[in-house]
């Protein structure tokens, strides 16, 4: 919401032409492809928990949902936590949902995979920076072109920032399957 708000009090016409297809996208919101998605709860990134992200959910609802997926992905010795799984749940965990502690270890974060300057912007307190860097590193891409490992680095951002809104944009683009 907060990126909203500061695009909207920018004038189209002062915004770089580089950066003209993304002041236009995140300006604008596109409910429509919010009702392309398509749900598959075999695999969790797929799941009825993408629904979190484009409508407001109990807490209690969500925490309920999540760990109900967790029992099943950690019952099933074959199913592959991907990175984009662990996006997932980094992403609902970050707006203080709570999972069980007996599904702590179904997956590793690597803190690594964050650009060391995002991070000492972050630390900082400094968003603009960090959110400057972060439409750097997007650049031109569409977002569904970007690899999992730096989408994973961009979300991290969003989730440390608490730019939730513009967060649950990029992965309702990201994350699910589109009809």
């Amino acid at each position: 919401m907060e990126l909203k708000i500061f695009l909207s009090q920018i004038e189209k016409e002062k915004v770089p032409s580089n950066f003209t297809r993304f002041y236009e996208k995140y300006i604008d919101t596109n409910e429509a492809e919010l009702n392309d998605i398509k749900i598959n709860n075999k695999i969790l990134h797929q799941s009825k928990l993408i629904n979190y992200f484009k409508q407001d959910n109990s807490n209690e609802k969500i925490t309920k949902d999540l760990n109900n997926a967790l029992k099943k992905i950690k019952k099933n010795k074959k199913y592959f936590f991907s990175k984009k799984d662990i996006i997932l749940v980094e992403a609902i965990k970050s707006d203080k949902i709570r999972v069980s502690k007996k599904y702590k270890n179904l997956y590793e974060t690597n803190e690594f995979d964050m650009p060391s300057d995002i991070q000492v912007f972050i630390n900082n307190g400094d968003m603009a920076t960090a959110m400057l860097r972060i439409i750097e590193v997007i650049g031109q891409d569409e977002l569904r072109n970007i690899d999992d490992d730096t989408m994973y680095f961009i979300i991290s951002t969003l989730n440390q920032l608490n730019i939730d809104y513009l967060r649950n944009k990029i992965l309702l683009k990201f994350l699910p399957l589109k009809v």
